[in-house]
């Protein structure tokens, strides 16, 4: 069998430096590079997949890949997870891909070189080859925060669609009728099932869905606030608002401060995420709590299971979400005309 060694010998370089050109990593000259995987070509030579996941089976290194560390629920869902592998005498490799998957993939191929354990990642999309890829070679992989159509894998998230379906209802029931929403990209399906439960809730109380009033973001700060401030420009605004995360909830709480309207006697206002500045505003916010710490906990654990048992069936742990009523809502709607 033809072993790293034998490309080294061949390529006139250190069995370090085929190993780099393999993960590609960087900081290898082109030309060597090129030398490399001829010496590859020419020799016939595949990488010893159980080689690495011995490697990674006797690893004390675990990798989290998030796709916001900006986000304060990726702070709560680390620490979870940190909470669980520390017990185990696992460290944690955290990388932030900024929801830009071509810098996902150069954090797995990172993970796979620094022979992790197994890895915890909140996509940025939801598919990955390089993901898929890196189950099929038998890393262990545990999805967060949103379900993936590839690979199949265990996943832990918050039933979001339910979530958004309390707050709606709650606004319903304040006597509201024009809610706008400002939600997530539909492109993820923690967006597109928040916006499945606004419309549930729509449809169970027969209200209708004013399409003016319904924006789609992408869970960051700037849109929150850009879109919040268009819906209050509309000719008939809002007179209550779900926000469907905790950065564009800050975005739309600012452009709502800006613009002089007044919560709640103006506008309701329910966020997405419950932190602990939410009750300190003036007024405190009505929020959908969803567990991020507990979220963190439960991957740690399948992703323990699943080190210990490679084979055994992908799992899907929804956790539950709960409304949070503060006074941003009220005790009743005052519609404006």
């Amino acid at each position: 069998m033809v072993t790293i060694k034998d490309v080294a010998s061949k390529a006139n370089v250190s069995p370090a430096t085929v190993s780099r050109v393999i993960n590609d990593q960087p900081h290898v000259a082109e030309h060597i590079r090129e030398r490399v995987l001829q010496a590859i070509n020419d020799l016939n030579y595949r990488p010893n997949r159980t080689a690495q996941r011995l490697r990674a089976a006797n690893s004390h290194l675990v990798g989290v890949i998030l796709s916001d560390i900006k986000n304060p629920f990726y702070t709560l869902a680390l620490s979870g997870i940190e909470s669980i592998l520390a017990q185990k005498g696992l460290s944690v490799l955290i990388c932030n891909s900024d929801t830009d998957q071509f810098r996902e993939n150069d954090f797995i191929k990172l993970m796979l070189a620094e022979g992790v354990a197994g890895l915890i990642v909140a996509p940025a999309k939801e598919s990955s080859d390089a993901l898929a890829e890196a189950v099929k070679n038998g890393l262990p992989l545990v999805i967060i925060d949103r379900r993936m159509s590839r690979p199949k894998t265990d996943v832990v998230l918050a039933d979001n669609q339910n979530g958004a379906r309390l707050a709606i209802q709650h606004l319903l029931q304040l006597g509201h009728h024009r809610i706008g929403i400002v939600n997530g990209p539909q492109h993820l399906t923690s967006g597109r099932e928040r916006y499945a439960g606004f419309l549930e809730a729509m449809a169970e109380a027969n209200a209708p869905v004013n399409d003016h009033l319904v924006r789609f973001g992408d869970y960051q700060l700037e849109s929150g606030y850009t879109l919040t401030r268009d819906l209050l420009r509309q000719p008939h605004p809002p007179s209550a608002l779900f926000i469907a995360n905790n950065l564009m909830t800050i975005g739309a709480l600012n452009a709502i401060h800006e613009m002089g309207v007044r919560i709640p006697d103006d506008i309701a206002v329910i966020g997405f995420d419950d932190l602990p500045w939410a009750a300190s505003l003036n007024p405190p916010l009505t929020t959908v709590g969803q567990p991020g710490f507990d979220i963190g906990v439960h991957a740690a654990e399948l992703l323990l299971n699943r080190i210990e048992f490679p084979n055994r069936p992908a799992r899907t742990v929804v956790l539950g979400t709960e409304l949070i009523v503060r006074a941003s809502c009220g005790s009743a709607a005052q519609e404006r005309t």
